[in-house]
């Protein structure tokens, strides 16, 4: 177990792991990390540095998923060697899921622009107050779009009308209350501590870092990894959890050391032990079989 900072982190039962999928991690980004680490049995640093060209056929361009995840050499601990690891079902839903939220997360924030606690409500939604409108349309959806000839332009998103500020719609203060409109962020507290998919046509990692340059940093990796923990009521697991996990559970069925070892990336068996976790009933099963 670890605790502080200090040991082993600790495998987690079945009825931990679903907690931690489907209420620690708030959002489809941080479950799709913890989930690669347990399905493929991987580093944490694995996970996050993968490409979206090692999980979807065709990158971008498809929402089809690989049928074995790439977790690429100079990614793994020692650059012992590139590993392909058939992809299980329910890796392939959380990979899908983390695609269309990502589309739906970068048109929210082209649309919005950025959000963080400030203007969400008690259920974690986004609050907009629609207090000027585009005069053709009537969309709420303006933004700012230049100057021109001194004047502020504004642009409407539905319409693409470039009306100028006294031509702008507005909401009458003596009037009822402005509508109000919830976007939902999909389990995104702050948008700029959150690398939006997609956003950098040049990045090709799986989990862009932020303003979508290069990938997700170890310490926010390790950071969102906590807050799931602490969230879950889980004590004593750590980055390490789900590799652990996936491990020792598959040696409790039986599964051959060697084909252990060849999706954990181990070069050796005794460093592939370490992870291999063992019960006190275990032990008491072992010895009862001695005459």
């Amino acid at each position: 177990m670890r605790i502080d900072g200090n040991g082993y982190a600790r495998e987690l039962t079945h009825a931990e792991m679903h907690v931690l999928l489907y209420q620690g991690f708030n959002n489809a980004r941080d479950r799709l990390l913890f989930a690669l680490c347990f399905y493929t049995a991987c580093r944490i640093s694995e996970a996050r540095q993968m490409h979206l060209i090692d999980a979807f056929v065709d990158g971008w361009h498809s929402d089809v998923v690989r049928s074995a995840i790439l977790l690429r050499k100079e990614n793994t601990k020692g650059k012992q060697g590139t590993r392909t690891i058939p992809t299980h079902p329910d890796l392939a839903r959380f990979l899908q899921e983390y695609r269309r939220d990502a589309l739906h997360l970068l048109a929210l924030q082209q649309d919005f622009g950025h959000w963080n606690y400030r203007n969400l409500n008690e259920d974690g939604k986004i609050v907009a107050l629609a207090s000027i409108q585009c005069p053709r349309c009537g969309s709420t959806k303006i933004k700012r779009d230049g100057q021109e000839q001194g004047h502020q332009r504004y642009g409407c998103k539905e319409c693409h009308y470039r009306p100028r500020e006294h031509h702008i719609l507005k909401t009458d203060s003596s009037a009822q209350a402005p509508t109000t409109r919830l976007y939902d962020p999909r389990g995104v507290f702050a948008s700029t501590n959150y690398g939006f998919l997609f956003a950098n046509p040049n990045n090709p990692f799986l989990f862009p870092g932020l303003k979508g340059q290069g990938c997700l940093s170890l310490d926010a990796a390790l950071e969102r990894f906590e807050f799931a923990f602490e969230q879950s009521g889980i004590i004593g697991a750590g980055s390490h959890s789900g590799r652990r996990t996936a491990l020792t559970r598959m040696h409790r069925e039986g599964i051959l050391l060697r084909v252990i070892q060849a999706i954990s990336g181990h070069k050796q068996l005794e460093n592939l032990q370490t992870y291999l976790e063992v019960t006190a009933n275990e032990v008491s099963a072992a010895i009862n079989v001695l005459d």
